[in-house]
């Protein structure tokens, strides 16, 4: 078989860092549909980590791929500035949250685009301390690893970690320690703890910017309670600190909203942006407050690749077909089909604790016994079920212990109720023998 092949000269020319979950190797993709190197056929509810939120090979994509390609490949932005550069931060002005005036900074990664927002933050402001939170996945460079909150595999081994950040607890209503079920109390909770840290260990004067995931990705799929998020909104204002939205998961639709924090219409100052924003092709942003970015002088920021115009143009054309296609309201239709179906079946598998996320950014989280104990064995046996069963499924979660379901926004009816039988099917095959009587 040729993956085996495939396998052998992984092994022998791969750094073993290079860590794949599933043991395929993908060699075409159309629509809501992988195919392996073997000829075997997968709907992939993984949409390469929360980037093909449009589906595999789009034609508007590859055809505004093709054009721009064919046409202009590279000069870089700091020896000049291409239009599809501009036409990208015109239209991330335009469907960016809040109605503050917004510039846009673009680089090629979620981690870049993280990194330059601190620096950001940290100009605007004249300040140094960044608050991050328990469960953060913001990146692999020195600074965005720094700011990540879970040590295997991402921090442990490389120290020393980059200096003034500081870790809060992330608002985790399912897990929270306060003994709470309330969702708005735990919230209240969650705040006094933030701000006591805040007043006591670093001192409201010393923060520049709170960084934080409005539904934190590799954490587990948790969304922040929306009175948190007005809460450490306020808080920002009062010390006078920034507030920056790490939307690389959770944006352009990904939720049933262009970002998380629309559902609630809050304005963050800074907004951070890569993966589904231009459907594969390496493309990232920092969408700002116009006051804010500008405190930033000419040069300060540059990246060599950053804003290629091969990935302007996906952006561009994946921006479009959000919109024309109607995604948004999709991605919400979607998430009220498979929630309610996967509630229903949680009241029958006793080790599904908790079903959550807003849209198409779904968690299901297992655990052992009313202690919430985690259990990530159940959760690879699913995986690994739903592999042999043609669906692609990722784990996530601080305890690996969550499954993330991550569809295209764009499939259709007849593939949502195929994944969602593939996936039923895959949980109750993994917890055989703990079903309860329906």
């Amino acid at each position: 078989m040729k993956s085996a092949e495939l396998a052998r000269r992984r092994h022998a020319a791969v750094a073993p860092a290079a860590y794949s979950v599933h043991p395929f190797y993908p060699e075409r993709a159309e629509g809501s549909y992988v195919w392996d190197a073997d000829g075997k056929r997968y709907l992939d509810w993984s949409v390469g980590i929360a980037v093909m939120n449009v589906g595999h090979s789009h034609p508007k994509v590859l055809d505004a791929v093709h054009r721009s390609s064919s046409a202009f490949q590279h000069l870089c932005f700091a020896v000049g500035m291409h239009e599809s550069y501009i036409e990208v931060a015109e239209a991330l002005a335009r469907i960016a949250p809040g109605p503050s005036p917004k510039k846009t900074f673009l680089v090629n990664s979620g981690a870049e685009a993280v990194e330059n927002a601190v620096k950001i933050a940290r100009v605007a402001t004249g300040r140094q301390g960044i608050v991050a939170f328990t469960h953060a996945f913001h990146g692999r460079t020195h600074m965005a690893l720094s700011l990540t909150g879970k040590a295997h595999p991402y921090k442990a081994g490389f120290a020393p970690r980059a200096a003034e950040i500081y870790r809060a607890a992330y608002p985790y209503v399912y897990r929270n320690p306060f003994g709470l079920t309330d969702e708005d109390a735990v919230a209240d909770a969650y705040l006094a703890q933030l701000k006591d840290l805040v007043k006591t260990t670093i001192g409201e004067s010393e923060v520049a910017a709170f960084l934080l995931e409005p539904v934190a990705g590799e954490g587990g799929f948790i969304p922040v309670p929306e009175r948190y998020l007005r809460g450490l909104r306020a808080y920002a204002d009062q010390i006078g600190a920034l507030w920056i939205d790490d939307e690389v998961q959770a944006g352009m639709g990904r939720t049933g909203h262009w970002w998380a924090v629309d559902a609630f219409g809050l304005e963050p100052d800074l907004v951070c942006t890569a993966k589904a924003l231009s459907s594969g092709f390496p493309l990232s942003a920092v969408v700002g407050k116009a006051d804010v970015m500008d405190t930033v002088k000419p040069g300060m920021l540059g990246s060599t690749f950053g804003g290629n115009p091969t990935g302007c143009a996906a952006a561009l054309a994946t921006i479009g077909v959000i919109e024309d296609e109607g995604l948004l309201e999709r991605a919400r239709t979607i998430g009220v089909v498979a929630t309610e179906r996967l509630r229903d079946l949680q009241r029958r598998v006793p080790g599904l604790g908790d079903v959550r996320g807003p849209g198409a950014m779904i968690g299901l989280e297992f655990v052992r016994d009313d202690a919430k104990t985690p259990d990530p064995q159940t959760v690879e046996s699913i995986v690994a079920h739903a592999r042999e069963d043609g669906l692609i499924l990722l784990p996530t979660g601080t305890y690996g212990n969550v499954i993330r379901l991550l569809p295209p926004i764009r499939m259709s009816d007849a593939e949502l109720e195929e994944g969602l039988t593939k996936l039923e099917a895959a949980i109750v095959a993994a917890t055989e023998g703990t079903l309860a009587v329906a």
